[in-house]
């Protein structure tokens, strides 16, 4: 455990994910003083990091918890510390990489590591493609490619095209442009 009067930070044991040692679980809280404490928990979880707990706390002395608490950027906040965790081992020149500073070239490699393993490639089915069209059905009166947008936790390009390939393996009608059809 790692404690400052500001912030506690407690670690699980490091394992081995494809040349990275990375910390199976990690705490942290940070003391908000006039402002809610925040307390997240990021475990691995198929050899990738999630935040699985996220809370805020208001004290006696403190504000209450509000909107602005929830939409503070904490996803990217706790990437940029969770890689700053991370330990590269290079077997070829036998030597462990470290580096704590979040705008060095080792920091990106290792953010982009993680959010490659966050990712991972979805497979498209037939059945994924049904479950598109179901949405895209349910939706058909306002913003249904939107409303596939948000289902799958995709960008709304990458909807369209879902939306496409499930018209195309004829799970959905034929539309005209302005002219959603389900």
């Amino acid at each position: 455990m790692i404690e400052t009067d500001k912030w506690r930070l407690k670690l699980g044991d490091y394992i081995d994910v494809a040349d990275h040692h990375m910390p199976e679980w990690l705490e942290l809280e940070v003391f908000g003083f006039d402002e809610p404490d925040f307390h997240v928990r990021i475990e691995l979880r198929d050899n990738v990091p999630r935040i699985v707990s996220l809370a805020w706390q208001a004290g006696p002395g403190s504000r209450e918890v509000m909107q602005k608490d929830l939409g503070a950027g904490i996803s990217a906040w706790i990437e940029v510390l969770y890689a700053s965790l991370v330990i590269v081992v290079d077997h070829g020149d036998r030597m462990v990489r470290v580096n704590t500073d979040p705008d060095s070239d080792f920091q990106r490699a290792v953010r982009n590591f993680l959010e490659e393993r966050r990712a991972g490639k979805r497979r498209i089915t037939g059945d994924f493609l049904r479950q598109v069209a179901a949405v895209y059905r349910q939706n058909i009166e306002h913003a249904p490619t939107e409303a596939v947008s948000r289902t799958f936790g995709v960008k709304h390009r990458q909807a369209t095209d879902y939306v496409k390939q499930a018209r195309d393996r004829g799970f959905l009608p034929p539309t005209k442009q302005g002219r959603a059809k389900a």
